[in-house]
């Protein structure tokens, strides 16, 4: 699939919205979120999903699970990054610092 084709975007959100569906009913209070990480070259790299309250959210996840791979990579994310400080640090950082 061609790297950021209109195409390629489509099916990477719909992967991810495909993860997220694992935290329904589970994650709550929090909402469902999924997440992929493509690597610089446009290959997957690492995904994840909010799977309960408390746990690290999607993006981390799926950044643990890219690793180095994450840097200069692409995010495809179902609700935009948290940025505050709660019950677990703010997803936006955590992407940034991935790279």
């Amino acid at each position: 699939m061609e790297k950021n084709s209109q195409a390629s975007d489509i099916h990477w959100m719909e992967r991810a919205l495909e993860l997220a569906r694992n935290g329904l009913g589970l994650c709550s209070p929090n909402p469902v979120v999924g997440c992929v990480i493509l690597d610089s070259a446009g290959n997957l790299a690492g995904e994840g999903w909010h799977e309960y309250d408390q746990l690290d959210h999607a993006e981390v996840v799926a950044i643990r699970n890219a690793g180095i791979k994450a840097r200069g990579g692409t995010a495809y994310v179902t609700l935009e990054p948290c940025n505050h400080t709660g019950r677990t640090g703010p997803c936006s950082e955590a992407l940034i610092a991935a790279g």
